[in-house]
Formats: C-alpha cells, structure tokens, sequence
C-alpha cells in the first residue's frame, strides 16, 4: 500500500556569528510540490540553540503528524540528541521540548545531511538562517517557543 499524499521532508540549519554570538534559524518544507519557508532571528545565543530551534519550529509546522515525514540536518548534535540516547549537557528544556514533539509523530525519520555539500535545500535552509541573522529583527523568544508545545 502506497499513501497517497507524498511525504514531507524537513530541512533544517541553524546559524551563528561568533558562538555565542546573534543566531538565527531556517527551515524548509517540501511534500511534493509544495513548499514553505520559515526563519527567524533568535537574539544572542549559540549554534545548537539555532540548531535544535530550527528542528522544534519545523516539526510544529507540520500539521499531518500521521505523514511520513523526515528531519533532514546537517547538525550532529541534533540528530544525535533524536537518533540515539544521547544525554544533553545544555539546553535541556530545548531538548525535552523537541523530543516530545518528535514522539508525536508516528513515521518521522531523522536523516544526517552533509553541511555545505551543495544539496540545494540544505543550502536554502542554511541561506533562510543567515538572512534571519543579518536581519537581526525582532527576536523570536524562546520562552514563548518552548511554551507553545
């Protein structure tokens, strides 16, 4: 048996000028033909918080949790934290919160891409969290994010 709408593929990068240092994120979703942009300026922080951002606001941003879906991220950190029992040292609630919105999904896959290899939408979703950086406007608050879930 084949479903019928075609699975969702979520792109996610993380940027940062100096670490810390301002950060952003982007995210982009294909199923299909179809195709959406998110990013946004996280304020000062470090990669991995614009890492594990990217991938908590990608998977919100799915509505057909049921879909087979994929989180593609050149980040080991954060398919290491998904894939296997890592134990995270820093940003815990961020952690928790990604977690628990990747276990509502029943067909999610994670996937490790190779950064800065020319995979046209891992390149965007890195371009999308550099503009969000360089934008610098206003800064999307964590608290609110993790609070959201």
């Amino acid at each position: 048996m084949t479903d019928a709408k075609p699975p969702i593929d979520a792109w996610v990068d993380g940027a940062c000028t100096g670490n810390p240092g301002p950060c952003g994120f982007g995210v982009v979703l294909c199923a299909g033909a179809r195709r959406k942009e998110i990013s946004g300026f996280l304020g000062l922080g470090t990669n991995n918080v614009a890492e594990l951002t990217a991938a908590l606001v990608a998977l919100r941003a799915i509505r057909d949790r049921e879909r087979p879906s994929r989180l593609l991220t050149d980040s080991a950190y954060v398919h290491g934290l998904l894939s296997h029992p890592w134990k995270p040292k820093a940003n815990r609630a961020l952690v928790a919160a990604l977690r628990a919105e990747a276990r509502r999904f029943p067909r999610l896959e994670f996937v490790r891409v190779r950064g800065h290899a020319g995979v046209p939408e891992n390149e965007r979703a890195d371009a999308l969290a550099r503009a969000a950086v360089a934008r610098s406007s206003p800064p999307v608050s964590l608290r609110e994010l993790l609070a959201a879930g």
